[in-house]
């Protein structure tokens, strides 16, 4: 089912970038009073939950089943119905909209369904290939080595979801409640997130001809499962997930067991890269960038603040932009374009450009004390302020404008291939 999760992540980044202007809009100067306030957190939502949970996900799903094959066509299913279930309660408008860490939540029977079919699907997927994965993980190949944790990791997602279904607490308290539910899983979706961000450069690497072969380095890739294994024992650990004590030791989860051994992979990687003007390289550089920012912004110290967001959006979109030159290769190698596009530079480069402008926007707002998931600009008469959302909004117009052009041009090669089979290999 390769090709059609291939599908399924382009058409959730496309409806999920549409959300991102819509929430970009509802917090530009003059321009929010055309948006409906209510409608607000349901586009930050479903924003969030289709251009970052689903989308990765579903490539991350397609990965396993280009290197992992499996008979496997139920879990493809299961999640293209958790997809639209997501898409209809996040672009209908109905329930309550919670504006929760990780997995933001729909109350509603559509969006429940939605995410438990979703999960399911990738639940499945990982439990099928759990026995390979277990063999793998000590490859010296960084790409098999790499999507071999993410597979173990998605399968401790769903360990952690069902030691914090003990600690939700009181349904009354909406966001408590969902906090509670998806800090510890949602950590470990990091931590999977990170996994495949490895995999994507070394891949990238490889298209420029560059073949690594981990030693020593591929032991640090452990420290994702010994950290994940730590997050799934949390909701025991701690009376609540969300406890100072839960949260410090979560946060230094990242700072060890992510972000160190990620920095030397980096180290591995730019040691043998040349930066030249061809697609894959200036998009590996341009997604490496991306994370280091959103890295740096982190180890500078957040707030409850817009560094929150500009934190997550630096580390996340990295994986976006390196995902849509993956994209562009795949197009080629499964026959839906003869060469490879012109296209893909300018709009890759458009991107990443944008997501620097809109990361730092949302740094220098929040470095003033902006909040976050907040409507309007009616908090602040700071000139400054201002000038920095005015710089979000224009990110967010260059990332969306080049988001088009990604999934137009991908959609409609895919859908022009005369003998493309979209939902089987």
């Amino acid at each position: 089912m390769e090709r059609g999760f291939f599908f399924l992540s382009l058409i959730s980044l496309g409806l999920g970038g549409l959300l991102a202007f819509l929430v970009a809009l509802a917090r530009t100067p003059g321009l929010y009073k055309f948006f409906p306030p209510g409608y607000f957190y349901h586009a930050l939502v479903g924003h969030v939950d289709l251009a970052i949970v689903v989308f990765l996900l579903s490539f991350t799903m397609l990965l396993w089943s280009r290197f992992f094959p499996a008979k496997d066509s139920i879990s493809f299913y299961l999640a293209l119905s958790g997809f639209l279930g997501i898409a209809i309660a996040s672009f209908s408008g109905r329930g309550v909209a919670v504006s929760n860490n990780y997995l933001p939540t729909i109350v509603h029977p559509i969006f429940f369904a939605g995410s438990i079919l979703f999960f399911s699907g990738l639940w499945l997927a990982s439990i099928i290939r759990l026995k390979i994965a277990v063999k793998s993980i000590f490859s010296k190949n960084p790409l098999i080595n790499s999507l071999s944790v993410s597979i173990l990791l998605a399968f401790m997602m769903l360990l952690a979801t069902l030691t914090s279904a003990f600690k939700t607490g009181d349904h009354s308290e909406l966001y408590l409640f969902y906090e509670r539910l998806y800090w510890a899983p949602g950590h470990i979706h990091q931590f999977l997130n990170g996994a495949i961000l490895l995999f994507s450069w070394y891949f990238l690497s490889k298209l420029l001809g560059i073949n690594h072969h981990l030693n020593i380095l591929r032991f640090t890739n452990l420290s994702f499962l010994i950290f994940g294994t730590l997050l799934v024992l949390v909701p025991v650990i701690f009376e609540d997930p969300v406890s100072r004590e839960a949260k410090i030791f979560t946060e230094l989860s990242y700072a060890i067991g992510l972000g160190i051994p990620i920095f030397l992979h980096v180290f591995n990687l730019l040691r043998r890269i040349v930066l030249n003007f061809s697609t894959y390289s200036m998009a590996l550089w341009l997604s490496i960038s991306l994370y280091l920012l959103g890295i740096v912004i982190a180890y500078a110290g957040l707030k409850s603040d817009l560094r929150v967001p500009a934190h997550y959006h630096g580390a996340v979109t990295s994986l976006t932009l390196a995902v849509m030159a993956i994209s562009y290769y795949l197009l080629k190698e499964y026959g839906w374009i003869k060469e490879f596009p012109k296209i893909a530079k300018p709009q890759l480069f458009l991107y990443g450009f944008g997501m620097i402008l809109f990361v730092l926007g949302l740094y220098f707002a929040g470095f003033k004390g902006a909040p976050r998931k907040t409507y309007g600009t009616g908090f602040t008469e700071d000139p400054f302020v201002i000038f920095s959302l005015v710089l979000m909004m224009l990110g967010t117009v260059f990332a969306v404008i080049s988001g088009v052009i990604f999934v137009v041009y991908t959609l409609k090669a895919g859908l022009r291939a005369r003998h493309a089979n979209f939902f089987a290999d």
